[in-house]
């Protein structure tokens, strides 16, 4: 034991122990003399280390009887601080978002510590260690790429080992489930929008799906199902999957370019994008090219961004609550951060109605 003073060691050693389950809620830790002999140190260092664990709240010492473990609310001192971390905040429906959790937490009397790793690991990872330096209460967290295994799960153990709180917003990595969640139900969301276009008469469906992360996997895989109940399938070629790294200049290169020519070509009567910065930007090229919308290609996306009804024709999208939601994960982290156990939640999406999907007669 050096490098650090020994009653670190003894802390971080029981905090992974407790962790991992390998002490019980309710069960004695052990005796101060057990845990002495068993790390070679003094009396005084294992009572500045069972400090340590009481203060993060994950044993109880009682007087007479002996040290329990317990994951009850950390000891806190002064304001409740709550680290906030999503993948962008300035733009699109991030702002909405944010403004919710930040009201909701300012009414408790707690303050948000806000970062945005811009979809990028290396940024998260940075941001992860910071917020265990900084003593934040409770972490609400948006992960980037979801539909991949995190390099930072061992930060992740280390906020559960700290006995600090964490939300998942809007996808949770793989082998993370335990780690409750708030985000939109996306594959009913897919399932929704297929029926919807479906219903209004359109055959030729063709969807834009971002498939790196759990939202875009899940949107598409409800868009598929539906089709297929109902009897229908898709092309590969009327399917454009991409990943974060190709989001930009989408339709100018590869398979996006190719998906626009095979729109062109009016292989597809309907498109159901991934979000509504894919589904404006692509109907704006279309629109330059000779395209006729909705009257020959009909569009539907996701979010309800504020500049999805400024396009023309305005954009039919399944509306994310935004501000509601931000609401909801400031509530459920203020819980956590007091003890509570909170069970994840899918929302349901809205339908907004507009011009992009009239409806047409089956072809």
């Amino acid at each position: 034991m050096s490098g650090q003073p020994k009653y670190l060691l003894v802390a971080d050693t029981l905090r992974k122990e407790i962790a991992k389950g390998l002490f019980r809620d309710g069960q004695t830790l052990m005796t101060e003399e057990e845990l002495r002999l068993r790390f070679d140190v003094s009396r005084q260092t294992i009572r500045q280390a069972i400090a340590l664990l009481e203060d993060d709240g994950l044993v109880d010492r009682r007087r007479g009887s002996g040290t329990y473990v317990r994951h009850g609310p950390r000891h806190r001192q002064g304001t409740v601080q709550v680290g906030v971390v999503a993948t962008y905040i300035t733009d699109y429906i991030f702002p909405s978002i944010l403004q919710g959790i930040e009201s909701e937490l300012n009414k408790a009397g707690a303050v948000m510590s806000l970062s945005a790793t811009y979809n990028d690991r290396n940024t998260e990872r940075d941001i992860l260690e910071r917020m265990l330096d900084g003593g934040v209460d409770g972490l609400i967290f948006e992960g980037n790429r979801t539909a991949k295994d995190s390099p930072n799960a061992d930060l992740f153990h280390r906020f559960r080992e700290r006995n600090i709180p964490v939300l998942f917003m809007n996808g949770t990595y793989p082998g993370m489930n335990d780690i409750p969640h708030l985000q939109m139900d996306d594959y009913a969301g897919g399932k929704t929008a297929a029926e919807i276009a479906l219903d209004r008469g359109y055959r030729r469906l063709a969807g834009v799906f971002k498939t790196d992360d759990v939202q875009g996997q899940e949107r598409l895989a409800g868009f598929t199902d539906e089709l297929h109940a109902r009897g229908f399938d898709v092309p590969p070629e009327r399917l454009l999957r991409f990943g974060t790294e190709e989001r930009m200049g989408l339709f100018r290169h590869g398979d996006g370019a190719e998906f626009v020519n095979m729109l062109l070509k009016r292989e597809a009567d309907c498109v159901v994008c991934y979000n509504d910065v894919f589904a404006t930007s692509l109907m704006d090229m279309l629109k330059n090219l000779g395209v006729r919308l909705p009257e020959e290609i009909g569009f539907i996306g996701f979010d309800n961004a504020t500049f999805s009804e400024m396009i023309q024709p305005r954009l039919t999208t399944l509306a994310h609550p935004k501000e509601e939601f931000g609401v909801l994960a400031a509530e459920k982290i203020l819980r956590m951060i007091s003890g509570d156990r909170e069970k994840s939640v899918n929302m349901p999406w809205n339908l907004i109605d507009r011009e992009s999907l009239p409806r047409v007669s089956p072809k």
